[in-house]
């Protein structure tokens, strides 16, 4: 089919034929080709959510941290420490 776009050619390795078997018991009428797209949006779509989890899990760490730390400087610790520091 004629296209503008860029192309990428795939040598069909153990691993890709692999992945296209497992593709074919999805979408079974698809030719391999469409297969490789729908594994390519399927595997961007699930580095996405992982990308996602990831992020929320270290935000879950990050607020923890947070909290195990509030409350130990009161209000005004930085002046008292600064006061007596030479200027």
């Amino acid at each position: 089919m004629p296209t503008t776009r860029p192309r990428t050619q795939v040598t069909h390795t153990d691993e890709v034929e692999e992945a296209l078997r497992i593709a074919r018991s999805r979408w079974p009428d698809e030719s391999p080709s469409a297969l490789i797209t729908h594994l390519v949006v399927a595997g961007a779509q699930a580095l996405r959510e992982e990308g996602s989890e990831l992020n929320g899990a270290r935000s879950r760490r990050i607020d923890v941290a947070v909290g195990r730390f509030a409350g130990i400087y009161g209000p005004g610790y930085l002046p008292d420490l600064r006061a007596d520091w030479p200027e």
